[in-house]
């Protein structure tokens, strides 16, 4: 009878804990159905172009996709938009959305060179730790062993502390900061800008997302490598990885087929309307957001932070040094070492970065267990691109299968316990039933 008890219990209390559980995934569900629930795409479609052949196997995701990016498209006002795909390393979708020159009517096409903004920010963690792994630049070194003219703080300030926006060094002031004329140049010369500035705090005690700091680390980059920035970056990045189509953004020439620029966000447009960005010489944050692209190029480069596909670029250990978040924010979203991660509303892990800065906005998505990366880079300023809309891209080419296998598993653990309970119920009913009368005839 007591053990039947204690069964009965314990039934009871797994109900009550896999109940728990299903309803959280019925909450779950309820989150995707709310917050990627993207709406189709109402106005005129805009030109698009493709020079990419088509992976058949991908050719019902690619056509829903294009639904969801010309949303993007009407939602943010954006007049020229690039996206590109890649699965094992191999690019199975890329495709160009309306115009990168709005004014001469110049369409947009996948060789089109956008600027990416803060996403420069991976490569240059990635140049960093190409350099960590031969053993010439320590994570953990102060500055002033790569760059010895930088004052002291009363701090050592490390790569590790700049990469991971834990360093103290500060920001923009204002919006009007983001915009420079002046042209540095070198890297050295551009830490005019803050190098006599005090810390916003002490190195470590706190996170604060920094376009300085990673200028300092691009200086020391430059110490570690003994060579200029961009050069580094060329022979450590771009010319590994095969990323022909990226280059610095000068400001005094345009690269083949660059992009023009627009902005729709104060103080570049009082209104709201859609107006050429100002002139801005990026030559002061290479590392931080100076650099042109493509969507293709950044595939490529995702591509190779995949420890399945890195053929070499990175050790796994490395990757997953860059992955781990030295920084956590609500639970959820994490800032490790340029990378930021997180799980989605599938559960699967995602390592990204977005960019956002006058005449660009732009995103790199990678999803190492699925081995498939995203990247979608537009000419307009701060554009915003929606979550649902960016989600159902996403979605088509990854599909939910762990997050329905987790929701069969918890209904069939709620249904095993169920009949637990029942049966358990049913013997104890029996142990307590009375023993019929077995009195001895006369």
């Amino acid at each position: 009878m007591r053990r039947a008890r204690l069964r009965l219990w314990l039934s009871r209390t797994f109900i009550v804990v896999s109940t728990l559980a299903l309803l959280a995934y019925a909450l779950l569900i309820g989150a995707i159905l709310v917050f990627e629930r993207a709406p189709a795409a109402t106005g005129q479609p805009v030109p698009s172009s493709s020079e990419r052949t088509i992976d058949p196997r991908y050719a019902d995701a690619i056509r829903a996709a294009r639904g969801h990016v010309q949303g993007i498209v009407e939602q943010c006002r954006i007049p020229g938009l690039s996206v590109a795909v890649a699965v094992d390393g191999r690019i199975v979708w890329s495709e160009a959305f309306g115009y990168a020159d709005r004014e001469r009517a110049i369409l947009a096409s996948p060789r089109t060179r956008f600027r990416v903004a803060s996403v420069s920010k991976l490569f240059t963690t990635a140049a960093m730790a190409r350099l960590y792994e031969v053993g010439r630049l320590d994570l953990d070194a102060p500055v002033q062993r790569y760059v010895p003219g930088f004052p002291d703080k009363g701090y050592p300030i490390t790569p590790r502390q700049l990469a991971s926006h834990r360093s103290g060094i500060r920001s923009y002031r204002d919006d009007s900061e983001a915009l420079a004329i002046k042209h540095y140049g070198s890297v050295s010369d551009s830490l005019e800008r803050f190098r006599d500035d005090p810390l916003a705090f002490a190195p470590d005690s706190d996170f604060h997302y920094s376009v300085y700091g990673y200028v300092l680390l691009s200086a020391m980059i430059e110490g570690a490598a003994g060579e200029d920035f961009l050069a580094g970056m060329r022979r450590l990045v771009f010319e590994p990885l095969g990323m022909n189509s990226t280059v610095p953004n000068y400001a005094d020439r345009a690269a083949p087929e660059q992009s023009r620029f627009y902005d729709h966000v104060t103080p570049y447009s009082l209104d709201g309307s859609i107006v050429p960005s100002p002139d801005n010489d990026m030559s002061y944050k290479w590392a931080s957001g100076g650099f042109l692209s493509t969507a293709e190029d950044l595939v490529r480069f995702g591509s190779a932070h995949v420890p399945a596909l890195d053929q070499g670029f990175l050790a796994p250990d490395t990757l997953e040094t860059l992955f781990r978040p030295r920084t956590t924010h609500t639970g959820l979203l994490g800032y490790g070492l340029g990378w930021m991660t997180m799980r989605d509303l599938h559960l699967r892990r995602a390592c990204f970065h977005f960019g956002a800065g006058s005449g660009a906005t732009s995103v790199l998505f990678v999803y190492p267990e699925q081995r498939t990366c995203f990247a979608m880079v537009a000419n307009l300023g701060h554009a915003k691109f929606p979550f649902d809309q960016l989600m159902g891209v996403f979605n088509l080419f990854l599909g939910s299968g762990r997050l329905y296998a987790a929701g069969a598993a918890v209904l069939l653990i709620n249904l095993i316990c169920w009949c637990w309970h029942v049966r358990t119920r049913k013997l104890l009913r029996i142990q307590r039933a009375p023993s019929p009368n077995t009195s001895e005839s006369p």
